[in-house]
Parts: structure tokens; sequence; C-alpha cells
């Protein structure tokens, strides 16, 4: 995730420079990869793991920092003025996938003027490495930069019937997707469709017949969430990745999906002009509740990070995370976790947290154990060889289960060796002796690969 900090600075103050935040974010688990100057700017590349979605957006960040620092983080209103004219008397939605599209929105903005992005927007997403296409595109991908919530704008008038229509692809079905490519669908496959074709691949990338371009005047705005499974396999399927897939995959904050798009419509008629209709439309339940309360022995912290971290800075670390205290017990309390981080799921959650926040450094280092340089036998010696060998012969190195069936010992058993070593107790009830030789197991382990299509696979 490449976050810009002139960007960043719009959502927390800081007394410090961009080196002091990265170090610090670096040493509460997002790994700095690499800080690049632009003009009067600088990228900050930031490594976020899978079970992190809230950190792949610039809030996200930002309020990492604020905790870090302990400043107030500032989210933009997102305040929208509309018109009296009702979005449900333009355009309908019909959702027919409800197991893979679980929220679906949709705003209306009216007279809208598609043309270049202002100075600010261009260079801010040039800053993180992406191109500008028109104010109104710029926009929908600023958005989701900013929070990480992806979004999508239809030209509305090349909507067949003005509808929208969530379902699974037909067999043989195909889409010409933005990037100008054409895409074969299956019905596993969750689209967004019109009254008579796909217009969107859902979750991954919109289609080329309903692209905002400079004729456009009305748009339909989607934001909505998709089944992570679902966009997986679709991404995969069609070997079609994009920073929208990448976001749904791991799961995107359904509280912010009304936020998004409001900021989103707000930013559009900044740029571009147009109303926004009254009201939206909205499928399915977007205030979901939240899971249970988890439990936290404040006794475990020490035991399990090996340094003492005074109650009250444990609650205090958690209540700056958005962490809900529901019930405070002195030894113990309830916590209930906000709804972007649901990654925090059991005990062990809350102290990792803790111990991140607290500071990895304040865990005191256990001496490593002496270890002492020896020398190669003369037997590694010649094993090594042997590897050398057959590797550079095309053999690759099988690493098999040490024991057989009773019908591949007795086959390989070299003569005058005793009868077999047998288990008692195996959970391979058929492989059950001990080899005295490799060759069963090389056998069955290319007659395996012979099975998947690689013959003539060279083992050793």
């Amino acid at each position: 995730m490449i976050v810009s900090w002139n960007w960043l600075k719009d959502y927390v103050t800081l007394d410090c420079d961009h080196i002091t935040a990265a170090e610090k974010l670096m040493m509460s688990g997002l790994n700095l990869e690499e800080i690049e100057p632009k003009g009067d700017d600088f990228a900050i590349d930031l490594e976020v793991t899978s079970n992190r979605p809230d950190c792949l957006g610039h809030i996200g960040v930002a309020r990492e920092l604020t905790v870090l620092f302990d400043k107030t983080l500032n989210i933009p209103a997102a305040e929208i003025a509309t018109s009296s004219e009702k979005t449900s008397a333009v355009t309908s939605v019909d959702n027919q996938s409800p197991e893979h599209c679980t929220q679906y929105q949709a705003r209306i903005i009216r007279g809208v003027k598609v043309g270049p992005s202002p100075e600010w927007l261009r260079k801010r997403l040039e800053t993180l490495g992406l191109r500008s296409v028109n104010n109104v595109v710029d926009v929908t991908n600023y958005v989701l930069l900013e929070c990480g919530q992806p979004l999508h704008a239809f030209d509305l008038n090349r909507l067949d019937g003005k509808k929208i229509v969530v379902r699974q692809a037909k067999k043989g079905e195909k889409i010409q997707a933005i990037d100008g490519k054409a895409y074969e669908l299956d019905e596993q496959m969750c689209v967004i469709a019109d009254a008579s074709n796909p217009v969107a691949i859902a979750g991954v990338m919109g289609g080329k017949e309903t692209e905002v371009d400079e004729s456009t005047t009305d748009l339909l705005i989607e934001t909505a969430n998709f089944a992570p499974l679902s966009v997986r396999r679709t991404a995969r399927k069609l070997s079609l990745f994009s920073d929208s897939s990448f976001r749904f995959e791991r799961g995107v904050d359904v509280r912010q999906i009304d936020w998004a798009s409001r900021r989103c419509c707000e930013l559009i008629v900044q740029v571009a002009g147009g109303e926004i209709l009254e009201d939206s439309i909205r499928i399915g339940n977007f205030e979901p509740a939240l899971p249970e309360g988890i439990t936290l022995r404040f006794a475990q912290v020490p035991r399990i990070l090996g340094i003492n971290v005074p109650v009250e800075t444990c609650r205090e670390i958690l209540k700056k995370l958005g962490l809900i205290e529901e019930e405070f017990q002195g030894e113990s309390a309830i916590y209930s976790a906000p709804s972007w981080r649901a990654d925090l799921t059991r005990e062990a959650d809350l102290i990792e947290e803790i111990a991140r926040i607290y500071g990895y450094d304040q865990i005191p280092e256990n001496d490593p154990p002496l270890v002492c340089a020896t020398a190669k036998s003369d037997q590694d010696r010649t094993t090594d060889i042997v590897h050398h060998v057959f590797n550079a012969a095309g053999f690759y190195e099988a690493i098999t289960m040490s024991f057989v069936s009773a019908e591949l010992s007795a086959a390989f058993n070299p003569r005058g060796l005793e009868t077999q070593l047998q288990v008692e107790h195996s959970s391979r009830k058929k492989d059950n002796q001990l080899r005295s030789s490799l060759i069963p197991s090389l056998l069955v382990s290319r007659r395996a690969n012979e099975r998947t299509g690689t013959s003539n696979a060279q083992l050793y």
C-alpha cells in the first residue's frame, strides 16, 4: 500500500517528519518497504498484511498514526445536498445473488461535465503511481485510496432500462472490460448487469460499454460489498486483478459503504458539477450487529508478553484503537471490536494489539544460545555432490513417507532381510510397514505424477 505523506496530513496533525512517522508505523507492524520523493510530497510504501484491510486506505493508516502519536483523527463529514427528484424514480436495483453481494448502494448524479481533473486531484493520484483518466473516474479512485472502499461509476444513459441487476453470469456470456479485453464468464461468477447484458464483473472490473467518457452527463454511483471468496475465484479464473478485487478479497467495512458513497458524490459535484438525486437505493443490511464481546484477562498480558503492562495502559491502548469497553471487572474486561477490525476475534488478538502499540522494543530479548561452527563430514560432502549431479541432470528430489504397504514392502525386500517393522497404530492403515528401500516410494510418487498429467517425472 503506497500512501502520500501530504495526503495523510489531511486526517492527522503530526509534529514529526515523514521518516519518523514511517518508522513508527514499521515498529507497529506495517513494514516499511520504501520512501520515494515525489515533488513536494513523499510516497511511502508500506507492506500491509492480509488481516489488516483497514490499512488499505489513507484513513486507515492515519488512524494508526493517531494511536501511535496520541492524536485526533479528522475524517471528512461527506455532506451532500440533493435535489427533490428521487433516485428510485430513475433507476432500480434487483439483487438476485445475495450470497455473493451482501450490500449494494446506488446513487444518481445528473448533469455532470466530464473532463480533466483539477491539479490537486491529479497530483495525489500521480504521487501513488496512478494516471489520471477524467475527473469522475479519478474521484472513484481517490475515494478508494482514501478509505479502502471500491466504487464504480456507470454512464446511466448507457444502462439498458436504466436498471441494475446483480446476478450470476450465464454460461458462455462475455463482457469487454475497461482494460479493452473480452472475458468469457461462467455460472459461478457474479456480474452487475442492466436489463440485457453484463456491464461489470462484480468486485473486479467495470465494462467498456457503460464506461464514463466526455459524452457522459448522468452517473450511477455503485458502492457495494461482494463476498471475498466469490471475488477471489473470479479474479483468478479470469487472471484479472485490480485494486478493487484486492480489497474485496480481504474484506471491506460494511458500515463505511454509505460514507464512501456520499464522499464520492460530494467530490464529483465539486470537480464535475451536477446535482445529486434525493436518497439512494440500498440493498442489504448496512448496520450489521457487532460480533460478540472479547474477554481480556489482564493477568494474561504479562504471561504472554513477558513484561508488565499496567492495566490502565492496556485499557487506554484498546480505547485508542477503537475498541468499546462493554464491561470492566478489575481483573478482566469485555471489549467489542470496531467494524473496521474484523481480525480481532479473541483474547490473544487484543494482547497482540497491546504489544505492538506499547512497543515491541519494550519486550526484552533473550541471549541466543552459543553456536559453534562445524565442518562438513565426508558423508555430507558426498551427499551434496550427489544432489548437485542429480539436479543438474534434471531430476527432482522427492520427500516421501517412510512407510509403505505390505505388498510393496514384500516386492522390494532385499534377500536375506528379516520381516519388516510394522506400526501397530497408524493413521494410514494400509501403509504401515517401515520401508527398507526408496524404490517403492519413488514408484508410487511417479505414478501419482503421471495420473495428474506429469509424464516422465525424474525423481531421486
